[in-house]
């Protein structure tokens, strides 16, 4: 009796348990597609959750990642593991049911620790935005900065590299705040008394602008635990 106990016991883990074990960092759904991005792997499935393929990233792991789908490419941050920033951006190729290795860029310099799309110009072209931490020519200390890169021809190129906004930042996204059809870069900055606060950015054409602040006084430690529904943008001072 113990034995079954124990082998149903043990059925239900492999089957249950290891399957729920394995969290992906995000999940994009395209073409009746899911790309599934996970520390160790890209893994591509269909409607019904089977796996088409499978790419391993040994010796790497993936620190964060984002999508491209007009083009079918995967971008990610590869790092080491136990490392809480990654070492290099790469560039994955996902069509025919098959993942491929486009480049992996050799800069080690960047510290990169979040990758996300964004269309700073508002003219559907998108380009890539990178958290690194670094130091900057007029600012010679380690901090994060915000990087965004442009994408032509299956490779991307700096469009502009920030030394760094109005107030030392520790995570960002973009969203269309105001309702306009723009999207806007938010971050999650330092106040001067150690608390934070939500801020809001519009593209310049060579830079972003301070226009809005969208929280303040804040004890949180991302943009995702920020709560936008209920606010106008235009109440705030």
């Amino acid at each position: 009796m113990i034995y079954i106990i124990f082998t149903v016991f043990g059925f239900l883990f492999i089957a249950f348990g290891c399957s729920q074990a394995k969290i992906p960092i995000k999940t994009f759904d395209h073409d009746q597609i899911f790309i599934n991005i996970y520390h160790d792997s890209l893994e591509m499935a269909d409607n019904n959750n089977v796996l088409i393929d499978r790419y391993l990233m040994e010796p790497w792991i993936i620190v964060d990642g984002c999508l491209y789908s007009d083009e079918k490419v995967v971008f990610v941050i590869l790092g080491r593991e136990g490392e809480i920033r990654g070492e290099r951006l790469a560039c994955y190729k996902y069509e025919g049911g098959k993942f491929q290795e486009k480049w992996i860029d050799n800069n080690r310099q960047l510290n990169p620790w979040k990758i996300l799309m964004c269309d700073v110009e508002g003219d559907g072209r998108p380009e890539v935005a990178v958290g690194v931490w670094k130091k900057a020519q007029f600012h010679p200390v380690f901090d994060n900065r915000l990087f965004i890169y442009a994408w032509e021809k299956g490779m991307i190129f700096p469009k502009w590299l920030g030394s760094r906004l109005s107030s030392p930042f520790l995570d960002f996204n973009f969203w269309d705040s105001n309702h306009d059809g723009l999207t806007e870069l938010i971050a999650l900055e330092y106040q001067k008394d150690g608390l934070k606060r939500i801020m809001a950015y519009e593209w310049t054409g060579f830079g972003f602008r301070g226009i809005a602040i969208l929280g303040k006084n804040l004890l949180i430690n991302s943009i995702a635990e920020f709560c936008f529904e209920g606010r106008d943008f235009n109440e705030i001072q």
